[in-house]
């Protein structure tokens, strides 16, 4: 399953999901090996396509092959699989949450274009590019961003067998190599997609020669 979330083929959550929940149904598949080159994207979306695949992975050996990157949500949903396998050099973790606003009312001012907003409501303008945060808007969106990435950090520990503590130690949106990230506990081995191959027949039982058939997006 191909999920690269910017450049070529694109694969998004709900894309994600049919497929997983498809492949449930499929009794000639014996495992399955999620193929992860994205930089991260929404924290829905990556949620939805976890659950989905945690699913999935109560009925079949799941295993994960990071291939250039796999950080953020592209990390987070790794974390459904059985084994990861990454390359030595792949972009892995960046286990962290950011979030923002552009704020373009003093350029529309500049620009003499003139914009005029109708809304009902303490914080009907929340997202608004006309205004910044305020103050209780902003500690609106910290405790959101905290909560999202302490479920972030327990999920990798859940995943990986490691602490809260040391995950977080490791989180913060820090960024390492696949060699680094198996030293730190976030990969289980190095290696191509024939690793993954191999790994996956290894789980499930199968022969050497048993096929891959590819799903994508």
């Amino acid at each position: 399953i191909p999920i690269p979330f910017v450049s070529g083929a694109r694969a998004g959550d709900r894309t994600v999901v049919r497929q997983a929940r498809n492949l449930m149904k499929r009794k000639n598949v014996a495992a399955v090996i999620l193929y992860i080159d994205s930089p991260g994207g929404l924290a829905l979306a990556a949620e939805a396509m976890t659950s989905a695949l945690d699913e999935l992975g109560n009925r079949r050996p799941l295993i994960v092959y990071m291939n250039a990157g796999a950080a953020s949500g592209g990390y987070y949903i790794a974390t459904a699989g059985h084994w990861i396998v990454a390359q030595p050099g792949t972009i892995t973790g960046s286990i962290g949450v950011v979030t923002a606003k552009p704020v373009t009312g003093a350029l529309m001012d500049r620009l003499r274009v003139h914009t005029v907003e109708f809304t009902r409501g303490a914080n009907a303008s929340f997202y608004s590019e006309q205004t910044p945060f305020t103050p209780a808007q902003r500690e609106q969106v910290r405790a959101s961003i905290e909560n999202i990435y302490r479920r972030f950090l327990e999920r990798v520990a859940r995943s990986r067998k490691l602490s809260v503590e040391a995950v977080d130690a490791v989180g913060g949106g820090r960024v390492w190599t696949g060699a680094q990230a198996q030293a730190l506990g976030l990969v289980d081995e190095l290696g191509d997609l024939q690793t993954a191959l191999a790994r996956a027949r290894a789980l499930a039982h199968l022969p050497y020669d048993a096929p891959l058939v590819v799903i994508g997006g």
